[in-house]
């Protein structure tokens, strides 16, 4: 059961708005906040995605 594009679309929409939200409180100097929300970004992006595998056998020569 692999991943729908909308649930795909939906996490990078959110590990866009984590990385937004770092940059956004580096510049206010909330520093630890920055770190965490920077965190959650990159865990987000680096989840893998299941996907759906094809097995073809193909006939073996001799």
């Amino acid at each position: 059961m692999g991943i729908s594009n909308l649930w795909f679309i939906a996490l990078l929409g959110v590990a866009l708005y984590c990385i937004v939200q770092a940059v956004r409180d580096i510049r206010a100097k909330n520093y630890i906040w920055s770190v965490i929300a920077a965190i959650a970004g990159v865990l987000i992006l680096a989840m893998p995605v299941q996907t759906t595998a094809v097995k073809i056998d193909l006939p073996r020569s001799r």
